[in-house]
């Protein structure tokens, strides 16, 4: 595994993690001020490729390095210390992504699914001339290459992030022959005439936004004024610094903010916010806000709640329109656009683990204001690429029906259980007839069934010449729309001249007849004319170079699981649930409530729990707001509307893996491992399936930031230890769940405790198994020494 770090001190770091740790580190000038906030990959078309990094600085700069690998000797794998293109965006840039683009081949299916579900919407918009005015749409269509960074201040640029010569900003050549020999002067004169030439003429678009969405702008200048470029620019940002021309589009948002993110799929989506800052959706193909939430309101004792965003997410498992966003103070916010400005859930966080003393455990409960805060969320992503060695497995699973058939049976067993830990009772009730081991096989198998067949189904592949194509064609498709337009206005024009004109008056008649013929003579020229923007041609001859890409499934799913991490090291499992996932939950609560027992009934819950779906939610609404204490000083219950799906937010794990807070979380692109940093020096790789640690890396500074590399370089143990890895002190979420499920029947808890035990003793036998493995192994290594 390959890791990419960044520090307080701002150095980038590459671990190449196996028994001996080998660290590679930049040969740059260490300080504080050049603190290092976020890192993003960056290289080739799209930013798709994992050969260049991105990264924004507290100083306000963004300096992109390239990175070296060697797949056949990694000691000679390293990150350049020569920015191949850097920029000095205003004050602290806290976020920096490159604009993919893959999102025209997603975009007309999701617009077409709203506009049958709810009609025109704003949230998805068909982007024309008229509402791309303000925006990079054209933009993104043209260049391939585009950059967004975020400030604290609410600066946000959108930038061409080309490295040619002609896309960087030059000194005459006359001042170069002239302080040639002087290369602190020559610094200095480039960095003021930079300052001038080029960031004190960026215009701003203040977007102002109204409760009404109709936001009007107010634009600026000389934003730069204050800042000194000489103690931020060293020597090789000289002739490194881009162009004006590849400053795209610049706009001043909503400040602070403390959190930002653009959504994986629908990349022109950019949200953010911050602290007493509410959750906002800015559209960058259109230069406006198109959602925004409002304030959580007064909680039970009349007291304003404001709004403490610190992190946010976008929940595209279940559909794109959903946000979670976590706070300063422990809760997590969810969003929907499609339905409300309001949150739909909030899960407030106020329990504390179990205390032990003097030989006793008990629960400490702390109703007052704690310094808790939930520093970042993270999910699963969406974008991979193909290579050509996995692409015959790939399709192998994804054309197996057998699979899918055991899939299917599997996904029907799992609906038709009652309890909180279904496939577990199943097993549990066939214990006493059929092997532990068998039990344990069987389990795996169903699982890599959901992952093969649900998870990790493609939807759509995609290759660089595709996507230079279809761009090139809508973007001239646009021009078009613009000729055809100004030809009308030009008709109606003559039209009203020819109106005014006195009709004795054949002079005057004459001319405009002249008029018109000379307009049709331009036009016919214009099309004869190649077109200014060609469309590429056969995308066969560039196959072998093109890279091929793949979107996983998505907005499919009832349920997703996120992790969230807070400032004391601790690493929660979060599963946010809705549609028909939850009514069978709330439906479960029910009849454990009222004390019915549903084993009647089990053929028609389907049914039953889409017929009296309003009941279900009904009656969950009202047993939470029973669940809320004007102790704790709880908010009103959050409730979407009654034609959309509600949610629910349980915990399921807790991971303490740090001793300090922790800066950053990461999850691999193909495997189901989760990367941490913290203020405590460490770096820790956890498997998520197996809850293990590891890899536990002492990197050395305070680490801010890091990145998984895709690519898994095989070691010769690497499988031993993912399976020796380390334990962690886990606490089950059901002890700190919000809405009161404390509750539950003694019998669920019994048996759940008996799977947890059944485990527990499989997982022994399992490890003796791989111990025995090796010895033998080993045995025979000896023997054939011998």
């Amino acid at each position: 595994m390959q890791v990419i770090t960044s520090d307080k001190i701002g150095l980038v770091k590459y671990i190449y993690c196996k028994n001996e740790h080998l660290i590679s580190e930049q040969k740059l000038v260490p300080h504080l001020s050049r603190k290092i906030n976020n890192m993003t990959w960056s290289g080739g078309y799209g930013g798709y490729d994992e050969t260049e990094i991105t990264l924004c600085r507290q100083n306000g700069l963004v300096e992109s390095f390239e990175f070296y690998e060697n797949i056949e000797n990694t000691n000679d794998t390293y990150i350049s210390s020569t920015c191949c293109a850097s920029f000095l965006s205003n004050s602290n840039c806290i976020y920096t992504k490159m604009l993919n683009h893959h999102h025209n081949v997603i975009y007309d299916d999701l617009y077409n699914n709203e506009k049958a579900k709810h009609g025109s919407s704003n949230i998805i918009p068909l982007y024309t001339n008229d509402n791309t005015k303000n925006g990079v749409y054209k933009d993104y269509l043209l260049n391939d290459r585009l950059l967004v960074t975020i400030n604290s201040g609410g600066y946000v640029n959108i930038l061409n992030w080309k490295h040619g010569d002609s896309d960087k900003y030059r000194l005459h050549n006359k001042i170069e022959i002239k302080y040639k020999n002087d290369k602190n002067k020559l610094l200095q004169i480039y960095v003021d005439n930079y300052k001038n030439d080029v960031l004190n003429k960026i215009e701003f678009k203040e977007i102002n936004e109204n409760k009404n969405m109709n936001n009007f702008i107010t634009k600026k200048t000389n934003q730069y004024e204050n800042i000194n470029l000489q103690d931020i620019c060293k020597e090789y940002h000289y002739n490194n610094m881009i162009s004006k021309n590849n400053i795209l589009q610049s706009y001043i948002l909503s400040n602070p903010i403390n959190a930002a993110t653009v959504n994986e799929l629908i990349t022109n989506r950019l949200a953010i916010g911050g602290y007493k800052n509410c959750l906002k959706v800015f559209d960058l193909f259109t230069g406006n806000y198109i959602w925004q939430a409002k304030h959580l309101g007064n909680t039970l004792l009349k007291l304003h709640c404001d709004t403490l965003i610190k992190s946010i997410n976008f929940l595209n498992d279940i559909n794109v329109n959903v946000l979670a966003a976590g706070t300063y103070d422990q809760k997590i916010l969810l969003f929907d656009m499609r339905c409300q400005s309001k949150s739909v859930y909030v899960y407030d966080h106020f329990k504390t683990s179990n205390v032990s003393k003097n030989k006793f455990n008990y629960s400490n409960y702390i109703y007052s204001e704690s310094d808790l805060v939930f520093t970042n969320i993270c999910s699963n992503t969406y974008i991979h690429e193909i290579k050509p060695e996995t692409l015959a497995q790939s399709n192998a699973q994804i054309n197996n029906t057998e699979d899918l058939h055991n899939f299917k049976t599997v996904q029907f067993k799992k609906e038709e259980n009652t309890t909180k830990n279904d496939t577990y009772m199943l097993n549990s009730k066939n214990k006493t007839k059929t092997n532990k081991t068998d039990l344990k096989r069987k389990r795996d198998e169903s699982v890599d069934i959901l992952n093969n067949e649900n998870d990790d189904q493609v939807i759509a592949e995609f290759n660089t010449n595709e996507l230079k194509s279809t761009n090139i064609q809508i973007f001239n498709k646009l021009v078009i729309k613009i000729e055809d337009e100004s030809k009308e206005t030009s008709e109606k024009e003559i039209e009203s001249e020819n109106n005014v004109v006195n009709e004795n008056n054949e002079n005057d008649k004459i001319k405009n007849i002249i008029v018109k013929k000379e307009i049709e003579e331009q036009e016919q020229e214009q099309k004869q004319k190649p077109n200014e923007y060609p469309i590429l041609g056969d995308t066969n001859k560039c196959k072998e170079n093109c890279k091929k890409y793949c979107i996983k499934k998505f907005a499919h799913k009832d349920s997703q699981i996120i992790f969230i991490s807070d400032n004391y090291g601790n690493v929660y499992e979060f599963e946010i649930t809705t549609g028909n996932m939850l009514l069978n939950y709330i439906y479960n609560k029910k009849n454990t409530i009222e004390k019915q027992t549903c084993k009647k009934q089990k053929i028609e819950r389907d049914k039953y729990i889409i017929e009296h779906r309003k009941e279900l939610y009904d009656f969950y609404k009202e047993y939470q707001a029973n669940n809320k204490s004007h102790v704790r000083n709880d908010l009103p219950v959050m409730w979407a509307k009654h034609d959309f799906d509600q949610f629910l937010i349980t915990l399921k794990k807790k991971h303490k893996l740090h001793r300090g807070a922790i800066s950053f979380l990461n999850m691999h692109k193909q495997k189901n491992l989760l990367c941490s940093a913290s203020y405590d020096r460490f770096i820790i790789i956890f498997n998520i399936n197996k809850r293990k640690i590891i890899k536990r890396i002492h990197v050395g500074n305070i680490v801010t930031s890091c990145l998984f590399h895709s690519n898994i370089i095989d070691d010769v143990n690497s499988n031993k230890e993912e399976s020796d890895g380390e334990d962690v002190d886990e606490d089950d979420g059901d002890e700190d769940e919000d809405d009161g499920d404390e509750d539950e029947d003694e019998d669920e808890d019994e048996d759940e405790d008996e799977d947890e035990d059944e485990d527990e003793d499989e997982d022994e036998e399992e490890d003796e198994d791989e111990q025995e493995d090796e010895d033998e192994q080993e045995d025979e290594e000896n023997s054939e020494g011998d």
